[in-house]
């Protein structure tokens, strides 16, 4: 009697085929949640280039809030806003709305926003600003952090 131990090249195949496919979709998985990131910071880009330039034509100041904590428990979304100061009141001028899965990171270190909101960033009727530095990422540790930066300029750069 012959005995052989080993695998045929079909099996083999067949298991290379099944690993490819599973590395595949996970893989995919994370692509897509990058890309989600991504799109909500290139949001928040063009909320800071409008309001870059409505402080100009308005001749006001634009100042950028953005918060770590959800307006209403019940949605999935945590709230920033443009407003101007007018006469001693806040006059919210846009709102927009990032996802309650990422968490807030503040300045080129990435330092966690603790408080209840950020409000550093700040457009002036020349063009120019108080930069400062936003990011976000999902709650893994491991997780890219994609950011927005404001520099004195007002230029608003988007960095991955």
């Amino acid at each position: 009697m012959n005995k052989s131990s080993g695998f045929t090249l079909i099996e083999i195949l067949i298991v290379i085929t099944l690993m490819g496919i599973l590395f595949g979709l996970s893989y995919s998985l994370e692509l897509k949640q990058d890309f989600a990131v991504e799109q909500q910071l290139e949001s928040i880009a063009a909320d800071l280039r409008w309001a870059r330039n409505k402080a100009v034509l308005d001749n006001q100041s634009y100042i950028f809030r953005i918060y770590t904590v959800k307006e209403n428990m019940n949605e999935n979304k945590i709230p920033y806003y443009f407003y101007i100061k007018q006469n001693g009141k806040k006059i919210i001028k846009k709102k927009g709305y990032y996802s309650a899965e990422l968490i807030l990171y503040k300045t080129l270190k990435f330092k966690l926003v603790e408080s209840k909101y950020y409000e550093w960033i700040r457009f002036n009727n020349t063009a120019t600003a108080r930069g400062g530095t936003i990011a976000l990422a999902k709650a893994n540790p491991d997780a890219n952090k994609y950011s927005v930066t404001v520099n004195q300029l007002g230029r608003v750069r988007v960095e991955k």
